[in-house]
């Protein structure tokens, strides 16, 4: 632990990280919202909410995400009668990571994600048609798209404890699978197709991603925080199954306190945007995407006892909008969650 900043505050450097860090080791598709494939996301930092990991330690952490996206939206317009004629789509995706993490020095850090996934996805139109009345499921499940990062304080922490500002980069390999087969039910009998491009435990492409994280303390045990996060997939298609390779983006910010009547434990309140642009920022955009993106409200607590500690948020959409994909004028619609739920438990070494 670092010494307080002040003595009249009395609040350890541990407590700056912990403004901004409550998720920054989520889970590997921790942006991904239904239909919308949001893949990726800021695991550059060094730190968890014990604060900034000293020189030569390690941190290992297990993120656990989940959600049910069954809202359909076309543009920003809810398609409500899918619901009311039982005919939507139904995504429940469970996500969990492993990340160690080290710390080179106080400044630079280095971190490495396993994600792994279960998706289970039921629909009619995919199977026997939504005339049919019937209800059928697919699945796809293991290994996600394994990453290796690093993030870097600009400013020294030593001399700069009332804010400071980290950026990071980090490579996304395709060790997913992004060919997963299931059986479909159709008139002619049983038939194994690609399940949809949302459950793919993979993308299929080789990616680089980019973070720039920050907070500022305001007074007492009040901090304010802020990422921003993008991954770029130059990967334009997957020949087999036509499916595009989609860049991603989040960003998130809001404010941070500490609780002063349980000590370790801090509460947070924030906005984010997460979504899959129309078009990547390198590479071609062909193939079949859902762009998109969700506007959520993020409340999120966090505590913190020793060399453990633990997070829980849970962003609750408050806009969503399914874009244009490449070359169209006209947006398709897409299913997306009214919230998450995501968890997160580090120890340090």
């Amino acid at each position: 632990m670092y010494p307080a900043i002040t003595r009249r505050h009395s609040l350890p450097l541990a407590w700056l990280s912990l403004a901004y860090s409550i998720l920054l080791v989520a889970p590997r598709d921790v942006w991904g919202q239904g239909c919308v494939i949001a893949r990726g996301g800021g695991h550059a930092a060094v730190t968890d909410g014990s604060g900034l990991l000293e020189s030569g330690q390690w941190q290992v952490s297990v993120a656990l995400r989940w959600f049910r996206s069954d809202r359909h939206f076309a543009g920003d317009v809810e398609q409500t009668e899918r619901k009311a004629n039982s005919t939507e789509v139904v995504n429940q995706s469970y996500f969990s990571d492993v990340i160690l993490t080290r710390a080179w020095s106080r400044r630079l850090g280095f971190n490495l994600t396993l994600p792994f996934v279960h998706h289970d996805r039921s629909s009619l139109y995919e199977h026997l048609g939504n005339a049919s009345g019937r209800r059928f499921h697919t699945q796809a499940s293991g290994l996600g798209d394994v990453r290796l990062g690093a993030s870097y304080w600009i400013f020294n922490p030593e001399n700069h404890r009332r804010g400071n500002v980290s950026v990071g980069f980090g490579i996304k390999a395709p060790t997913g699978d992004y060919e997963a087969r299931d059986t479909f039910t159709r008139a002619s009998g049983p038939t194994e197709r690609y399940v949809d491009t949302s459950i793919q435990p993979g993308d299929g492409g080789w990616g680089a991603e980019v973070e720039l994280q920050g907070y500022h303390h305001l007074a007492g045990g009040l901090f304010a925080y802020g990422s921003a996060y993008y991954l770029f997939n130059p990967r334009e298609r997957i020949p087999s199954t036509g499916f595009s390779v989609p860049d991603s983006y989040l960003a998130r910010g809001g404010f941070d306190v500490r609780v002063a009547a349980v000590r370790g434990l801090a509460v947070s309140l924030g906005g984010r945007i997460e979504g899959v642009p129309g078009n990547d920022a390198f590479g071609g955009s062909r193939g079949s995407r859902r762009p998109g993106f969700a506007v959520a409200v993020e409340p999120g607590i966090t505590y913190q006892r020793g060399a453990y500690s633990g997070a829980l948020t849970v962003p609750v959409a408050v806009h969503r909008n399914r874009t244009t994909t490449y070359g169209s004028v006209r947006a398709g619609d897409a299913a997306f969650a009214d919230y998450t739920i995501n968890t997160r438990f580090s120890i340090r070494l």
